[in-house]
């Protein structure tokens, strides 16, 4: 049975299996925002979705998502919030036998010693784009690169 990656499509299923496993309601509305959230993020990286679900789901995708969420300056509670949902729903899609293993387990929360890193470089990244976009650069063009630099930076230190 071939189970692609549609991820709207397992919403209600992984809302029953939350409630199955005895989830609160607070955290299952967060889990599914978060699922939402992330179910977003697959689909504009543009992942062929005829391909299974054990085929997509790597530690790379989810190294590659964690990535994302830090270069886009999330706070860390969230980031470490939305790796869990990520791990959650691996968990559900072994429970179905979709997946054998979790790649998500592989893949580890920002811990506090490199938050404090993290944030003091993405503070001084942020001065450093207000002050470029304040001697002329362009806003767009300076804005770009800076992604790029942060990817960079976050991707070789947290990962």
């Amino acid at each position: 049975m071939n189970h692609q990656y549609n991820l709207y499509n397992y919403e209600a299923k992984f809302k029953t299996y939350l409630i199955a496993v005895k989830i609160s309601p607070v955290s299952i509305k967060n889990y599914l925002s978060d699922f939402r959230y992330f179910a977003g993020w697959m689909i504009s990286q543009a992942v062929d979705d005829n391909q299974d679900l054990a085929v997509i789901f790597t530690s790379n995708l989810i190294a590659k998502y964690k990535t994302y969420l830090i270069t886009n300056n999330l706070p860390a509670k969230t980031i470490n919030r939305r790796l869990s949902t990520v791990r959650k729903f691996c968990s559900f899609c072994i429970s179905q036998g979709w997946i054998n293993t979790n790649p998500a387990k592989q893949v580890g929360n920002l811990s506090k010693d490199s938050l404090h890193a993290d944030d003091s470089t993405a503070s001084l990244l942020s001065q450093f784009e207000t002050d470029l976009i304040k001697s002329g650069f362009d806003k767009k063009t300076v804005s770009n690169h800076l992604s790029n630099i942060k990817e960079l930076i976050f991707s070789s230190t947290t990962l």
